[in-house]
């Protein structure tokens, strides 16, 4: 069926914007490149066939599904930019049995190509070379790069910057060529179950998620294939920001609804507790109503007053304590003050009579000097009398005076030293007797005053426990009173009709982005003739159709049989043909931004029947065949299967690959890296 001239389709692109013609995957590239595999592919189908065993045995089920379909792919991915090429058991079996190994490429990306080479070691770099091949790449090294750069080399993030947006609307997220490769690389463990699930956390891809996993994708679709004007998009952030107008006020507005209940709740509960530590013998304290009338006389508001009442005669009597012991403080700090001069005073005695002793010393000493000079000169000659000074007048009578002294003066000196201990201890035994009484006045006193802190400390406590009582009892009416009245709640009301405004301007947005929607008729209905005109093809019959519908601005593929169908393969199939439409799509308008290549792996073993399997490769090979030579085939599409391919695509052409697991050589990677290798020393390291 060729499709493109049975809808007047006008193709605008002679290329994929990207797509892969040669994959290689080494053993090692020192000394010479070890190739395992050389796989050329090609513009148009690329069928990678796992083949299945003609007979019965056990092995039959299980040579098609081992050999490397799914190991084919993820290798596709990496060298396209994902970050790993495998699972993490899988990446290391394959580490472990090729640890020179790598993956190598030739890619062409708008119109250039590029020879790229990706380890399977862990922490070594990518190399790159424009207008090379693979060998001219190792040869000359090229230039490295790291993983967070690699896609923007070689431009595959290009892509990203003709969209009309560079992100999510609703919850800013950025759109990435991660995510179009998602889309485009499908994961095999997704199963095909919808158009928005592109990987499962089974592969490991480290792809980045979505906040919404539906919403998201959808978006990004519809952003790829060019659905979307600048208006439309103003009114999305508009509506994003609606929206999340609208979450805000009905969580504040459910706060508030909860508020008056939840604060009577919680000043109800600390006044019941305050209750019982202030009034610990009054029962029922937690089933006593609020306020009453008088067949309830001990209701809250009752005891409260009992309460207050209790606490300010406790403060009394802490107060009056307070001013007792400040009295008697008073009282012993007199005393201590008498004590202390009492000691000042007897200090002062004992000084005047230690300077007395001083004084009658100093004239001992004095006269003792004197006899000492005398005896020292009573030999020499005296210069004024011509004569010796023992001989002298003068000299005699004060040696007559000396002489007649020195018993008196060591007399008095005794008389005074014995006076002097005998009054010194005296004083001492008075200032003992002084310090011992202050010493106990000073031990009362530090004791009063602890008692007076401590009535200090409880005036205080139950002063802050009648405030804190005053304050709930307060606080409980007041919204007491406001739950009564929720309807007049200012803020709550506040709240209510800044919401109304708000959900009118959404139903006014979303009335405005309807129409605005509309302008894309001519491209959704583009997109569904061609979704139809594949279904009629698969199917066989014009009882099937296809629908494409743009509903609450998601994008969404259905097959129809006079109404939506469902089930397992008729979804599968319905996310096969979708991905064809948008492929085909994307070579009819500039304003398109898929790469233009295609991988899907297994499909066939979603639930799909071998006839509409075969009619599905059918249509895609058709058309490839319109271009005439796949130099001019606008799209890449490569398919992995265990299914063999109807017979006359069963030629190199079309079959870029075979495979068996039954046999080690078609294996993938020509050996099983589940089971131990011979030890091979790395020859170098990026």
């Amino acid at each position: 069926m060729d499709l493109y001239n049975n809808l007047n389709l006008k193709p605008v692109r002679s290329e994929p914007k990207v797509w892969i013609s040669r994959i290689a995957l080494i053993r090692q590239t020192s000394p010479a490149i070890d190739m395992i595999r050389d796989i050329r592919l090609s513009r148009g189908v690329n069928i990678i066939w796992a083949e299945e065993a003609n007979d019965d045995s056990v092995m039959t089920e299980i040579t098609g599904h081992s050999a490397g379909k799914t190991t084919f792919c993820r290798m596709l991915r990496y060298v396209l930019g994902e970050n790993t090429f495998g699972t993490k058991k899988a990446s290391e079996f394959i580490r472990r049995a090729l640890p020179n190994g790598c993956v190598a490429a030739e890619i062409h990306v708008h119109g250039r190509q590029w020879a790229v080479r990706r380890p399977f070691g862990s922490n070594q770099r990518s190399y790159i070379k424009e207008n090379a091949t693979i060998e001219e790449l190792i040869e000359q090294r090229g230039r490295t790069v790291s993983q967070e750069l690699y896609h923007r080399e070689i431009g595959l993030e290009s892509l990203l910057d003709a969209m009309e947006t560079g992100g999510i609307v609703q919850t800013g997220e950025s759109i990435e060529w991660d995510h179009i490769l998602a889309w485009c690389t499908r994961d095999q463990e997704t199963r095909f179950q919808n158009i928005h699930e592109w990987r499962s956390p089974r592969s490991e891809a480290e792809t980045p998620s979505f906040r919404f996993p539906k919403a998201g994708p959808l978006f990004v679709m519809r952003t790829a294939l060019g659905l979307f004007t600048p208006d439309e998009l103003k009114g999305e952030e508009r509506l994003a920001q609606l929206q999340r107008d609208k979450d805000k006020l009905l969580k504040d507005i459910e706060e508030k609804r909860r508020e008056p209940q939840f604060r009577v709740n919680l000043h109800d509960t600390q006044l019941r507790q305050t209750l019982k530590s202030i009034l610990p013998h009054e029962p029922d304290i937690d089933s006593r109503p609020i306020q009453s009338d008088e067949l309830f006389p001990e209701d809250l508001r009752r005891l409260v007053e009992r309460a207050r009442a209790t606490i300010d005669e406790k403060i009394k009597e802490s107060d009056q304590g307070y001013r007792d012991l400040q009295t008697r403080l008073d009282e012993l700090g007199a005393t201590i003050s008498k004590y202390e001069d009492e000691l000042d005073r007897l200090d002062a005695f004992f000084e005047l009579n230690s300077a007395a002793g001083r004084e009658i010393d100093a004239g001992v000493q004095n006269r003792e000097e004197d006899r000492k000079k005398i005896e020292e000169i009573k030999n020499a000659q005296c210069s004024l009398g011509h004569i010796l000074f023992r001989e002298c007048s003068y000299i005699q009578e004060s040696q007559r005076v000396l002489k007649m002294t020195e018993l008196q003066d060591a007399r008095e000196m005794k008389e005074a030293e014995a006076k002097r201990i005998e009054e010194q201890t005296r004083i001492e035994e008075v200032k003992k007797s002084l310090r011992e009484k202050n010493a106990q006045a000073r031990g009362l006193q530090e004791t009063i005053k602890k008692e007076r802190e401590a009535f200090l400390s409880h005036a205080r406590n139950d002063k802050n426990l009648l405030r804190d009582l005053e304050q709930t009892w307060e606080a409980l009416e007041r919204w007491t009173q406001k739950l009564d009245k929720l309807s007049g709640f200012q803020e709550l009301d506040a709240l209510h009709k800044r919401l109304d405004s708000v959900e009118s301007e959404i139903i006014s947005t979303e009335d405005q982005l309807a129409i605005i929607v509309k302008q894309h008729d001519d491209n959704r209905k583009l997109l569904q003739s061609i979704f139809s005109g594949i279904v009629h093809s698969v199917l066989s019959s014009q009882k099937y159709d296809g629908e494409v519908a743009i509903e609450k601005r998601e994008l969404s593929f259905r097959i129809t049989h006079g109404q939506a169908m469902t089930g397992e393969a008729v979804e599968t199939l319905s996310v096969l043909l979708a991905d064809i439409c948008c492929m085909i799509y994307c070579t009819l308008t500039d304003s398109a931004h898929m790469p233009g290549l295609l991988v899907h792996d297994s499909p066939r073993e979603a639930d799909l029947g071998i006839k509409i399997y075969w009619n599905f490769i059918r249509c895609v090979a058709s058309l490839q065949e319109r271009f005439g030579i796949l130099d001019a085939c606008p799209f890449q599409y490569v398919v992995t299967t265990t299914t063999p391919p109807p017979p006359e695509l069963n030629k190199d052409l079309f079959v870029k690959l075979r495979l068996n697991a039954a046999k080690t050589e078609e294996l993938l990677l020509r050996m099983d890296i589940t089971k131990p290798q011979p030890t091979i020393i790395p020859l170098f390291r990026d």
